[in-house]
């Protein structure tokens, strides 16, 4: 049986995003171990200066570039992903738990009669079984999953899981060319993007997030200071966006963003569970808050009691010289 692998290529406005290339090195590392190929799936319209980028990190890359692909949608990126794996008969297919990621795979997964394991974020081949870890019951416990007696399996990742190693293959490349038909009940009538050419929140290697303990939207603006001078972004907990101090995009947590940044420092973040369930996964947790007593000093690493607004005007002009001086 082939146990050969798919990547699914996120490309967000014309560009392949970093969760890609994280899964591409390790589908390669993987398919390095099962002795199978590495396919990386790209869908879209006018994508050849795309492809590449992909090539030193596939053996394979499968290219559908046609009008119909341009946005995502349900109906034209299952179809044609669906051919695709009932062509190639992949072992794995790997992809991000973002957004699109989270809309395309279930409906995958329900056509193919398909297991899918979401959110994880780790995977191992230990004698020829994969394992996939995944984080349950708000990140207070780590499970490794296997799937069993199933021709193919799903498994999304959040974004920052894996390390990006450019390889140095030259992918072939194979135009696939198949009939795309789009639910005639659907009608895009326009698409409205933000302005913000910030980094997406979760690719983002560091966060800032804000809490309650802000005391209002005025105060993010040194939060963004930071974020600016360590190029990463400005999260927010729930009881922030429900006070309209923050923009819902910004939103950390499990009805937000789930986030694994190489930093995340917490101001003002009580650590609400719906909070902690979204960056739990983070590599280095700072907590700053005058409550010795809050939740959110269970995840940190580091934490610092004391008054937020002593510690961001300190951090920050640190930060300053520290940069000027590299």
């Amino acid at each position: 049986m082939s146990k050969d692998i798919f990547v699914f290529i996120e490309c967000k406005e014309g560009s392949i995003r970093k969760t890609s290339f994280e899964l591409l090195s390790k589908g390669k590392e993987l398919a390095e171990k099962l002795s199978s190929e590495l396919y990386a799936v790209l869908l879209g319209f006018d994508t050849k200066s795309l492809i590449d980028e992909i090539k030193p990190f596939a053996h394979k890359i499968l290219s559908v570039d046609t009008e119909l692909l341009k946005d995502y949608r349900w109906d034209t990126y299952t179809d044609a992903m669906e051919y695709l794996i009932k062509k190639y008969s992949p072992y794995l297919v790997l992809g991000a738990s973002t957004i699109t990621g989270k809309d395309l795979f279930p409906r995958l997964a329900a056509r193919l009669d398909a297991p899918i394991v979401s959110d994880a974020i780790g995977i191992e081949v230990t004698d020829g079984e994969i394992k996939i870890k995944k984080p349950i019951y708000g990140g207070k416990i780590i499970s490794w999953v296997t799937t069993q007696n199933t021709p193919i399996s799903i498994v999304t990742f959040r974004p920052n899981s894996f390390s990006i190693v450019k390889g140095d293959t030259a992918a072939e490349v194979i135009d696939e060319r198949l009939e795309i038909s789009m639910d005639s009940r659907i009608n895009t009538n326009r698409i409205d993007k933000g302005g913000s050419k910030k980094v997406d929140l979760q690719e983002a290697d560091f966060i800032i997030c804000g809490g309650r303990g802000m005391k209002g939207p005025e105060n993010f603006n040194i939060l963004e200071e930071i974020a600016e001078i360590l190029g990463g972004r400005v999260g927010a907990s729930r009881a922030v966006v429900d006070s309209k101090w923050r923009d819902y995009e910004d939103q950390v947590g499990k009805s937000g963003k789930t986030v694994s940044p190489k930093l995340y420092i917490g101001c003002g973040v009580s650590g609400a569970l719906h909070h902690t369930m979204g960056m739990d996964t983070s590599k280095v947790i700072v907590a700053v808050n005058k409550d010795p007593n809050a939740l959110i000093f269970q995840y940190a690493d580091y934490g610092i009691v004391d008054d937020l607004f002593n510690i961001l005007p300190a951090l920050k002009d640190g930060l300053k010289n520290l940069k000027q001086e590299a």
